[in-house]
């Protein structure tokens, strides 16, 4: 560069060939002058020395700031050509989406105004933070990793809000790597929907469904969890950038938690919560009903099981049998009561003694040993009988022969009727036996008569 072509504010490139602690003498290319840089005009940054940063020998750039012809002098500066490089390295910075600190000088109606590389920029207040900021004065002086989002000659825009969102979802990469299938951990609920709530950890939120609270049926998902709760859950599957959680896998289910507090022979109360043609079924736990098959409601094999309970009813029962695993259990409403009819000791053809209880239509039931066994119409006597009570009075003492018997079925079926012949019968045998014979020719209903007409009454 030819010096005549020297003017203040040109570009011009020299050597430095002597330094000082206050400045830098440079011998300026295609020029006999020198120029001379103060130390401050060397750079921004803070120096003690100019010698820290030059020494002879080196290329230097700089900008004219005055030219003194009479001297032949240059007065030099390095900043505008600093201030140039970072400004290039800024626009890479932008062409690379490059993170870097930048410091909050102030705040002004739209924003915050910030310094990076000797340069100002602005950070609009929609760009400072993925959250709500009410007050933006407490960014003042602070330090700020930032992004450029648009940038010319003399406006530089940054955001703060682009590198947390960039750091959020490294983070959630990271952590969706060590959330896997099993894990139990700690989450707070975020957000409750119809159909389940969100519960997030750290970056990461996973979806715990309705049907995965609990173990129980659950109508509204808010009867059970509230925003900002935290709760525990458990990671039943993992895949992508999905999580599924559930609440009710770490919990025991109804049936577990039943058969932890009951065995086999244990009595309990439920509530009947069904009738079936085959029997009942009883809920003795919530969501947890057993089988009551209709031989073993009542002793009674005659019992009318559909008139004799409803739904709703609360009944005391005995647990037969228990398998919590397939959710089966029988139960018993009889075995929890006495069978009069095991201490019944007779057989059939046996005589027995019994009071009349009833008197009916077609008979009597009559009490032996503590059951009620039947005395047919017919079986009351050999003569036809019309009426019951036309022979027998309620609370008589009769004596009959057994002619059926079956305690299974609560069943015993007397014979007045052969008890009273079997007496007649013997009473003739004693006759034969005596040695009175002397009338040997009259009938043996002619020699009864009497007794026939005891029987009778």
């Amino acid at each position: 560069m030819e010096y005549k072509n020297v003017k203040e504010g040109s570009v011009v490139i020299g050597t430095v060939y002597k330094v000082k602690e206050s400045e830098v003498i440079v011998a300026i290319d295609g020029c006999p002058y020198e120029g001379t840089i103060h130390k401050e005009f060397l750079t921004k940054e803070r120096i003690t020395s100019a010698k820290d940063l030059y020494k002879e020998g080196d290329k230097i750039e700089a900008v004219v700031r005055k030219k003194d012809d009479e001297h032949g002098i240059l007065l030099l500066s390095c900043l505008e050509i600093e201030q140039k490089k970072k400004f290039n390295e800024l626009q890479d910075y932008f062409a690379q989406e490059t993170v870097f600190e930048a410091h909050v000088k102030g705040v002004n109606k739209g924003g915050l105004v910030l310094t990076a590389m000797d340069h100002e920029m602005f950070m609009p207040s929609s760009e400072v933070s993925m959250e709500f900021q009410e007050d933006f004065s407490i960014f003042v002086n602070q330090t700020l990793k930032v992004k450029i989002s648009e940038i010319r000659r003399n406006k530089i825009v940054v955001s703060h809000k682009m590198v947390e969102r960039e750091t959020k979802k490294e983070q959630k990469a990271q952590e969706l790597e060590t959330i896997t299938e099993g894990d139990v951990l700690e989450g707070k609920v975020v957000k409750i929907m119809p159909f389940g709530a969100f519960i997030r950890f750290n970056q990461v939120e996973g979806l715990l469904h309705i049907s995965e609270i609990s173990h129980h049926k659950t109508n509204q998902v808010s009867d059970v969890l509230k925003e900002g709760e935290t709760v525990t859950v458990k990671v039943i599957q993992a895949k992508n950038n999905k999580r599924s959680l559930s609440m009710k896998a770490l919990q025991k289910t109804p049936w577990e938690q039943f058969a932890d507090a009951h065995k086999v022979g244990d009595q309990v109360t439920g509530k009947i919560v069904k009738k079936m043609q085959f029997g009942m079924l009883v809920e003795v736990m919530r969501d947890v009903a057993g089988i009551i098959n209709r031989n073993d409601y009542s002793w009674n094999p005659r019992l009318n099981l559909a008139g004799e309970v409803n739904v709703g009813d609360t009944i005391d029962v005995k647990i037969l049998s228990m398998d919590a695993k397939h959710r089966k259990m029988q139960l018993s409403k009889k075995h929890l009561e006495y069978n009069p009819w095991e201490d019944v000791k007779v057989r059939v053809g046996e005589t027995v003694s019994g009071e009349v209880k009833e008197l009916q239509s077609n008979g009597a039931l009559v009490e032996v040993q503590g059951v009620n066994a039947f005395l047919p119409i017919a079986e009351i006597q050999e003569e036809r009988t019309e009426k019951p009570q036309d022979v027998l009075k309620l609370e008589q003492v009769i004596k009959a022969t057994v002619i059926k018997f079956n305690p299974q079925n609560w069943q015993m079926v007397l014979s007045k009727k052969t008890h009273d012949e079997k007496q007649v019968r013997d009473e003739y045998k004693k006759y034969l036996r005596s040695e009175n014979k002397e009338d040997q020719s009259q009938t043996l209903g002619e020699l009864f008569a009497d007794k026939f007409k005891q029987l009778k009454k």
